[in-house]
């Protein structure tokens, strides 16, 4: 039986799809998104975010489709406390700082994203796990904002198949780049993010001995139109519209250990990977603990490498050049 174009619909047009709610406009929009950025030191559960900024019933149909990592599974003292053991699930306004300290960055491994925003309005997110559409749908609250575009620097591509959505049920922070197409804007049900709206850099070290995690091969599986031979930040940077995108995700396992750094550190040298991170709207820094020592599969996943070479990297990727 042939099946009509018409009667076909991607993962995220259908079961993956869904709609945001328009910010509040006085009475023409009174079931509409009241924007307000929380006060200082204000936690919010991101659950309770998306049931105010998707329409009715999409809620509880994103954390069905949609799931979030557990966390590292370190075992911590005499008595055997997991402390890192739980989801992502709070995000937390907090001062504005150019250089952050080894008790916020075991904060964020407890699963709380730290959300800091400066004078003139540009916000960074610092994760422990990359869940870019929890940042978005928090913005989105926050501010009524959105993405234009987003460059995207990481040793995985967090891509997947629409064969994959329409048979797993995908962890977000491996999937999001491909989930993203299906959080639609209000009114014109336009994708927030299209898959050509996002720019992909990587590039992988050669595994070494002392690297903990294994290699599987397929980390950096991209969509069709990107040509993975033209992956590194020389070649993308070169592309139409790459050093005008308003939002940047950086995930720390792009440049640790010492031989990814040595792969991918050239972006951070670069001049107009600095003008990218002084005009950003949004900046988000993923430490990905995971996955800071090498490597794509952990077993059991727990907190990799050194923390403390982590929290360098990561105040040095924050600070803005002068």
């Amino acid at each position: 039986m042939l099946i009509r174009y018409s009667d076909w619909k991607k993962p995220t047009d259908a079961a993956y799809a869904f709609r945001l709610r328009p910010v509040a406009d006085g009475a023409r929009e009174p079931g509409g998104v009241r924007v307000a950025v929380p006060g200082l030191g204000h936690r919010s559960d991101i659950r309770e975010v998306i049931r105010e900024v998707l329409q009715e019933g999409e809620a509880e149909r994103f954390e069905q489709r949609v799931h979030r990592w557990t966390g590292p599974e370190d075992v911590v003292g005499p008595t055997g406390e997991q402390p890192y053991l739980r989801q992502q699930l709070l995000f937390e306004e907090a001062e504005w700082r150019d250089a952050l300290g080894a008790a916020e960055l075991d904060e964020v491994l407890r699963g709380t994203v730290r959300v800091m925003r400066d004078a003139k309005g540009r916000t960074d997110y610092v994760l422990r796990d990359h869940h870019m559409l929890d940042v978005a749908l928090y913005h989105y609250r926050t501010t009524g904002g959105l993405p234009r575009s987003l460059f995207h620097a990481d040793r995985h591509s967090d891509w997947c198949k629409d064969s994959y959505l329409e048979s797993r049920t995908p962890q977000q922070a491996a999937t999001w780049w491909r989930l993203f197409e299906g959080l639609k804007r209000p009114g014109d049900a336009t994708p927030v993010l299209t898959e050509e709206d996002i720019f992909f850099t990587t590039a992988k070290a050669e595994p070494t001995a002392r690297m903990s995690g294994r290699d599987v091969g397929f980390s950096t599986l991209v969509p069709w139109f990107v040509d993975t031979t033209a992956l590194h930040w020389r070649q993308v940077l070169e592309r139409p519209g790459v050093t005008e995108a308003d939002w940047l995700s950086l995930d720390l396992d792009c440049f640790q250990p010492s031989p990814q750094l040595r792969a991918c550190g050239g972006l951070l040298r670069d001049p107009r990977f600095h003008a990218m991170m002084e005009k950003a709207r949004v900046r988000v820094f993923v430490l990905s603990p995971q996955f800071t020592n090498g490597g794509d599969k952990i077993d059991p996943w727990i907190i990799q490498g050194s923390r403390s070479s982590s929290l360098r990297l990561l105040n040095l990727l924050r600070r803005r050049p002068s």
